[in-house]
């Protein structure tokens, strides 16, 4: 390895795009260290697939799996071939060589998906510069701002963070530092967004119409790159029905012809079902993943933290600290129970994977409670784990959907009445009287917290903690962050009233567009079910003994092709419809009762 490292190190030139993508991609590791850990771990995999064929060879003479008819005659095919030997001492050093290849291709491949977050999210940063300049605050404060909240901005605020590192701790001046994060940024966009800037801030000129148009701009661009994926999703869909639909039921008659006719070739054919389908899924999901533009990418629920400051009169002594301490620690204890019995719903809503638990706990009950086959069991206890994190979900799509529905009334009524007069608070105080949907209970309990003593910006913040949709807390960010300025935020309301609107225009397109796609999956797998049914039922069960082949051994390959096909056609259904892949749970769900449900009771397997 030091030979290789020392070979590495007299040759920097030929690792230049490694450099730059290791930069782009902000891993903060240099290239020969990276290269390093990339031998080591290309090491580590090939004795872990070694380990792992071992173990799988010693498995497969243990009961339950040599049970499995699909299985055991898949590999009694394989095992014919005279080189499948040779093929498995090759395959330990290609396992390395593939596996140091896809590590010195990570970092490209890291930046590419900065770039996407970078440009989905620039239009809502720009709409945040654009409101904070309308208050007279300076470039460099702005970007100082939008880096504090990386929760909020995603990769473009660590783009900008950047800037005030190169500023504050490296001692270069404001527009060399814009200028190096330009030039190390993966998104020519926002490299052209900086670039730009530059001679406005150097001249000293007001930005605020500078922003005024980058918004609009890339907020157009969105929408027209949303248009041009929507086009290229249609043709998704064709080569979806095809490869997935199609070429499995080929594959099937092939399967039953060769039975029937007493030809040795079913393990290929079952080598294509078996392994063709998964890894096809998988390749088809990661491509869905990579052009599909994501609306809240980079975004995550983080929870403010309010820190009050205490009054004088509250200070107690030394000796009573301890006691204070403690009582505190129980009222803190028994409040969050409180709270999450009359709210047992809100942790899910802020991490829906926290239903997991649920879903290990109902994941064994098949294999405990019933008799059946193994594959059944692997079905029922797959559709009991993924039920619960798929519920939690669509819980928390539908309401997020429902309550970014009523933030752009809710920022326009404000920006109205701040207009003839009345300061934030007193607006907020009129909205009362008036209805915006879901979000009417959160606005009194902002009141509350108001009349309480709370000052505005706590009151808002926990405003967010509780709502926490994606437009909200660009709001509230936007919110606060101007009124420390000026109390007249008419404007910045309004800027934030339409990030929000476009948000939604976009969505509801997408919407439209993905419920064609969603019933394009659906007709297509029902289609399969119903080949399957045809092919065991009327086809072979019409035939009887003259088949040639048994119903024993077709079915069950049927039932496993039905159940493969279902999980990973729902993912990919939740990804054309939703564009996320965790949307698609419920739809796998969906897929894998109706198969279960059509071969045990119309098919009698």
């Amino acid at each position: 390895m030091d030979f290789m490292l020392k070979r590495v190190k007299k040759e920097p030139s030929g690792y230049k795009d490694l450099r730059k993508s290791l930069k782009s991609a902000r891993m903060d590791v240099t290239y020969i260290e990276y290269i390093k850990n990339a031998i080591i771990n290309s090491i580590g995999i090939a004795l872990l697939l070694s380990m792992a064929v071992f173990l799988l060879t010693k498995a497969a003479t243990l009961p339950f799996i040599s049970g499995i008819g699909p299985i055991i005659a898949l590999s009694e095919n394989v095992n014919r071939y005279w080189f499948a030997e040779y093929l498995f001492i090759a395959v330990y050093p290609i396992a390395a060589l593939i596996s140091f290849k896809a590590y010195m291709l990570y970092p490209s491949f890291n930046a590419m998906t900065r770039k996407t977050k970078i440009d989905i999210m620039l239009p809502h940063a720009v709409s945040f510069c654009y409101g904070m300049s309308k208050g007279g605050i300076p470039v460099y404060d702005i970007f100082k701002d939008l880096a504090m909240n990386r929760n909020v901005y995603g990769e473009v605020s660590t783009e900008i963070a950047y800037i005030i590192r190169d500023v504050e701790l490296m001692g270069k001046d404001t527009s060399t530092a814009i200028r190096n994060a330009a030039y190390t940024s993966p998104s020519p966009t926002f490299q052209d967004f900086l670039l730009n800037l530059i001679p406005m801030f150097e001249s000293g000129s007001t930005v605020d119409q500078y922003f005024s148009v980058k918004m609009k701009q890339y907020f157009d661009h969105a929408r027209k790159t949303q248009e041009m994926f929507l086009k290229t999703l249609e043709m998704i869909a064709e080569v979806y029905v095809v490869a997935f639909v199609a070429t499995p039921i080929f594959l099937m008659i092939m399967l039953v012809s060769a039975g029937m006719a007493n030809v040795s070739q079913s393990g290929s054919l079952y080598l294509a079902l078996y392994f063709g389908i998964p890894i096809g899924s998988i390749a088809f999901i990661i491509l869905l993943d990579s052009i599909s533009p994501k609306e809240d990418l980079g975004i995550k629920f983080v929870k403010r933290i309010l820190l009050r400051t205490p009054n004088v009169n509250e200070l107690v002594e030394e000796s009573n600290y301890e006691k204070k301490i403690s009582s505190f620690n129980q009222k803190k204890k028994k409040m969050k129970i409180a709270d999450l019995l009359k709210n047992p719903l809100r942790p899910l809503y802020q991490e829906p994977i926290r239903a997991s638990p649920i879903s290990m706990i109902l994941l064994p009950l098949p294999f405990l409670l019933t008799d059946y086959t193994l594959d059944k069991q692997i079905f029922l206890g797959t559709m009991a784990a993924l039920a619960p994190v798929s519920l939690a979900y669509e819980y928390k799509a539908r309401k997020m959907s429902k309550l970014d529905k009523d933030i752009p009334e809710f920022l326009r009524n404000i920006a109205e009445m701040n207009e003839i007069g009345l300061s934030l608070k007193g607006a907020i105080g009129m909205l009362l009287k008036s209805n915006v949907g879901l979000l009417s209970g959160e606005i009194k309990r902002v009141w509350v917290d108001m009349e309480w003593g709370s000052q505005m910006k706590d009151a808002l913040y926990k405003f967010e903690n509780r709502v926490g949709t994606p437009a909200l807390r660009r709001a509230v960010t936007l919110i606060v962050k101007a009124s420390e300025v000026n109390d007249n935020t008419k404007d910045v309301l309004m800027i934030a009233a339409n990030d929000a609107e476009n948000v939604l225009s976009l969505r509801k397109d997408r919407f439209q567009s993905g419920f064609v796609y969603l019933s394009t999956v659906y007709i297509a797998f029902g289609t399969f079910l119903y080949v399957c049914y045809s092919l065991s039922v009327q086809f072979l069960g019409s035939m009887g003994q003259n088949a040639g082949i048994s119903m024993e051994n077709i079915t069950p390959m049927m039932f496993f092709t039905c159940g493969m096909l279902g999980f990973f056609s729902g993912i990919i259904t939740g990804q054309m419809a939703e564009g996320k892949i965790v949307y698609g749970l419920k739809h796998s769900v969906i897929f894998l009762a109706l198969t279960y449900a059509i071969f045990t009771t119309a098919i009698g397997y």
